[in-house]
């Protein structure tokens, strides 16, 4: 019987510990997703460009785009990663060519920065968006972010075709991605990202890609060069498809008519 008193006079101090715990817990800080990365040395090597990955679940719209290009490209598999062109998401971040891919974290955006073209995205979270009336289609489109826990969450629209992509799509699609941290068995910090691409045009179910990323102990180098030669040289192709002929046009072809309009 003695105990009872201090048992109730004990009750209230934990509840308070518990209400306080719970509230530490809900204002926890999200995961820091800044510095460099690499591609996972426990992953496999993936590629933004080259043509589409096999055994896509094409809609008969989708497979008629696909084999467009593939002619496209020729049999010499030309691809916009060799003539500049952007990346664009998903591509760039599966680190075509290995090269490295820097975040930087404020609360209010994730900006993501690919060494290659020094190309840039912008996750923007929270309640800070760009109005939709002022977004501009591009290829690595709009991206509006939120925390679900420890795993930041996006949605990115407003795309441009992306028919040069090893999982292609059209100015239609929605990529919802993913983004959180962890470590591998030996300690290792490990970045993943997964996306879902949904595209009534190109794909009769939903498209799903992983990448996992490492700490890159080294620096973004600056990268640049002009990719409007890379379309320039398909539009040469495509008339020259159209028009029945051999597609044969080449880089050269494109410097060419660039010096007979000066």
């Amino acid at each position: 019987m003695p105990r009872i008193p201090q048992i109730r006079k004990l009750a209230p101090a934990a509840a308070a510990l518990l209400a306080s715990a719970a509230v530490s817990a809900a204002e926890r800080e999200p995961p820091d997703f800044t510095g460099i990365w690499t591609t996972y040395t426990g992953g496999a090597r993936t590629s933004g460009f080259g043509g589409p990955r096999m055994n896509l679940p094409l809609t008969a719209e989708g497979r008629r785009r696909v084999e467009e290009y593939q002619k496209l490209i020729g049999p010499e598999r030309l691809n916009g990663g060799a003539h500049c062109a952007d990346y664009g998401v998903p591509a760039m971040m599966g680190l075509p060519g290995f090269y490295p891919i820097e975040f930087i974290q404020k609360p209010d955006q994730l900006t993501i920065i690919y060494e290659v073209n020094n190309e840039v995205r912008r996750i923007y979270i929270g309640d800070r968006q760009v109005p939709p009336e002022l977004r501009l289609p591009s290829k690595a489109g709009y991206s509006e972010g939120h925390w679900e826990g420890d795993v930041l969450v996006v949605r990115t629209t407003d795309l441009l075709d992306g028919l040069d992509q090893s999982v292609p799509f059209s100015d239609q699609a929605v990529i919802d991605e993913r983004f959180s941290l962890s470590e591998d068995a030996n300690g290792k910090k490990v970045l993943t990202y997964q996306a879902t691409i949904t595209d009534p045009v190109y794909y009769t179910e939903p498209v799903r890609i992983e990448h996992k990323y490492e700490p890159h102990d080294g620096f973004i180098i600056p990268y640049g060069c002009q990719d409007e030669l890379w379309y320039e040289l398909l539009e040469m192709r495509r008339a020259q498809l159209e028009a029945g002929e051999p597609i044969t046009a080449r880089m050269s072809d494109v410097y060419k008519a660039r010096e007979a309009k000066e």
